[in-house]
């Protein structure tokens, strides 16, 4: 089973990701969207980072832009993700790198997940995300 794919959109990047559990569809949509920024082959797990994300709305676009923000912010570039979940939140941990410009290339900017075209559903035992980025 493909982990994700990117499908056509006018002006941004639209994802759709699978999962055979809600971790594992979590941690795919990370992927997804590092592997987009840049190619997770020249990333270490070197580094820990832990994030609790609350869920005001969707959850897995809350912590998709929690992830962007923390790349935005710090340059970490998660490459190894687990989460699990709690009462309308989750924790994840996550081992990547922050960005060196000897190692990485940065092959697209990313802004925000946004709500456009979301949907989130399970059919015969996989989980589906759509979702739009922002780029």
């Amino acid at each position: 089973m493909q982990s994700f794919k990117v499908l056509d959109h006018d002006a941004d990047i639209r994802l759709e990701v699978y999962g055979t559990s809600m971790e594992e569809l979590y941690r795919n949509a990370a992927t997804a969207i590092f592997s987009l920024i840049t190619n997770p082959a020249n990333v270490s797990p070197a580094l820990e980072k832990k994030v609790t994300v609350s869920g005001n709305g969707e959850l897995l676009i809350n912590f998709l832009n929690e992830l962007l923000f923390i790349w935005d912010v710090e340059r970490f570039i998660p490459v190894d993700v687990s989460v699990s979940f709690q009462a309308g939140s989750l924790a994840a941990v996550m081992k990547g790198d922050i960005f060196d410009e000897d190692k990485h290339v940065i092959e697209m900017e990313m802004k925000a997940v946004t709500y456009h075209k979301f949907s989130l559903a399970q059919e015969n035992g996989i989980f589906k995300a759509t979702f739009v980025v922002d780029v």
